[in-house]
């Protein structure tokens, strides 16, 4: 039971019953009050005025009497008149004079005389007790004398005043019930009304779409339940076309699914054939500094390996004519004095062309291994570059182009030899096909020293007193297949490697400052020790 009131209460007709029961209640209480007040005011306003007309009649009546001196009838007519048990008029008359004693006085039994009320007490103590006691000066003619004091009785008025608002609360509270009974109803109606909406927007959050209200009359909740049909036919159109637009938006990402796994699948192979494609150029980027360093030795080693055939030859011959003398007895001192002077000098320019080959093939050797290797080891880089130093210097025999390599002793490293190499390679061609293009001279300096205030990296310093880079090639000559000798012997590919190669094997850095007519430099910032590679 406790839970159904709960129930009510939170319930929209018990807020609609609630709120208009107290309304109407209020109303009614604030009528009550104002009728009990406008009625209270209208007795103590006839009490006043019955008070002043009493006043008037008793005290002519005394006077005329006392003004004979005949106190004797006027007791007889006080006696004859009044009665104490009397609900309404005057219930006793007592009268006084100057000096307090009582001159006449209607009570049949002795007894106190009452205090009588003041002005401002007559209009508190005229409804709330059953007798009021007023008390007036006797006025004779020409003089007064004494008092005046009497009862009047308002129970009469006091009973028809409690039975007037008896019966106006009860009239108030016989309308408050058909008020309520009327609120209820229409509360019920409205409800009713309300809990099938409530039902049927359940129906359709649960899925019933084609669940319909009732439509009875034409007040707002019958316009209301009417746009509820349409909203619950709109709702219901509405997702039998969303649900085939999913269908067709379906089928559509299913068949973009498969052209995109298809055209994925062609990207993969384009991508890995591109890779493929850039390995090779890479690798044919190798090949070619390679190339020119093969060039460059074998056109070196042709003058002492040619000295070394030359004397080789001479030699033979000197000795077959030697031999021919000898068996026939024609080989005199001077002769093998000659032929021993003559075996003597070719040994030391053999030596001398021999060793100078055996050096380029040693140096080339060196070179050749660290370029087509990537194995990390611990290396001089003095040593290293100085033996590169060898190789380079080939290719500049038929240019008037110098090169200087200024290189700190003490430079240990432990790094990968053969990348590093790499990157002063293409850095030197890159140099021969671009920075003096159109100059018969110039000038390669090599620079490597660590630098104490930059965590001892190493720094090489790449430069060159050629024509320059314009600033709008200089932001784009690491870029992939960038060049401006394409076709006329540069791939594009050398200043890209290298970038690669000092950021990802050697961890280092690589920028580049150009002016033009004045030179480039490359300047190479890298760790001693290497990272790690994974």
């Amino acid at each position: 039971m406790r839970v159904k009131a709960l129930s009510f209460l939170n319930s929209l007709l018990g807020y609609f019953t609630v709120t208009a029961v107290l309304s109407f209640s209020l109303l009614i209480l604030a009528v009550l009050y104002d009728g009990s007040r406008t009625l209270e005011t209208a007795v103590i306003q006839n009490v006043k005025a019955n008070v002043t007309q009493t006043s008037k009649l008793l005290n002519m009546t005394v006077s005329t009497y006392l003004g004979q001196g005949d106190l004797k009838t006027v007791s007889i007519f006080f006696t004859e008149m009044l009665d104490e048990q009397v609900d309404n008029g005057v219930t006793y008359v007592v009268i006084g004079g100057n000096d307090k004693r009582i001159l006449l006085s209607t009570f049949t039994s002795p007894r106190e005389i009452p205090a009588p009320d003041t002005l401002d007490q007559l209009e508190t103590s005229a409804l709330k007790r059953t007798e009021i006691h007023i008390r007036n000066p006797l006025l004779l003619p020409g003089r007064e004398e004494g008092y005046l004091q009497y009862g009047l009785s308002t129970r009469s008025l006091v009973d028809a005043v409690v039975k007037e608002q008896r019966n106006s609360l009860v009239r108030s509270c016989t309308v408050l019930l058909v008020v309520f009974a009327i609120m209820f109803f229409l509360g019920m109606r409205i409800s009713r009304r309300l809990k099938e909406i409530t039902l049927a927007s359940q129906a359709i959050v649960s899925g019933d779409y084609l669940h319909s209200i009732q439509v009875s009359g034409s007040d707002e909740l019958a316009i209301l339940s009417q746009h509820f049909n349409i909203m619950a036919n709109e709702i219901n159109r509405k997702i039998s076309e969303i649900t085939e637009l999913n269908q067709q938006l379906e089928d559509r990402v299913a068949r973009r699914t498969s052209e995109l796994a298809h055209a994925y699948k062609l990207q993969e192979e384009h991508l890995q054939h591109l890779q493929d494609t850039k390995d090779q150029l890479v690798y044919s980027e190798k090949l070619a500094g390679l190339g020119s360093l093969v060039a460059g030795v074998a056109h070196e080693l042709n003058t002492p390996l040619g000295n070394a055939l030359t004397i080789t030859t001479t030699l033979s011959d000197k000795i077959k004519e030697a031999h021919q003398a000898y068996e026939n007895g024609r080989l005199k001192r001077t002769d093998l004095d000659r032929l021993f002077s003559t075996i003597s000098e070719a040994d030391v320019l053999l030596v001398n062309n021999i060793s100078r080959a055996a050096e380029l093939i040693s140096s080339f050797k060196t070179i050749a291994v660290d370029q087509t290797s990537e194995m990390r080891r611990s290396f001089n880089l003095r040593k290293i570059l100085l033996e590169l130093e060898l190789t380079l210097r080939l290719q500049l025999k038929q240019k008037k182009i110098s090169l200087e390599i200024d290189v700190e002793p003490d430079i240990n490293m432990d790094s990968f030899p053969g990348p590093l190499t790499q990157i002063i390679v293409n850095l030197f061609n890159n140099a021969l096909i671009h920075a003096f293009d159109g100059r018969e001279q110039g000038m390669i300096r090599l620079v490597a020293s660590t630098d104490n205030d930059n965590d001892g990296k190493l720094i090489i310093s790449f430069q060159d007193n050629g024509c320059g880079i314009s600033k709008e090639n200089i932001l784009k000559i690491f870029d992939p297949f960038f060049t401006t000798k394409l076709g006329q012997g540069g791939s594009g590919l050398g200043l890209h490697i290298s970038y690669n190669i000092v950021h990802g094997v050697l961890g280092g850095s690589i920028s580049v400052q150009s002016v033009i007519g004045k030179g480039t430099e490359f300047l190479i910032k890298l760790p001693l020790i290497a990272p790690s590679r994974s």
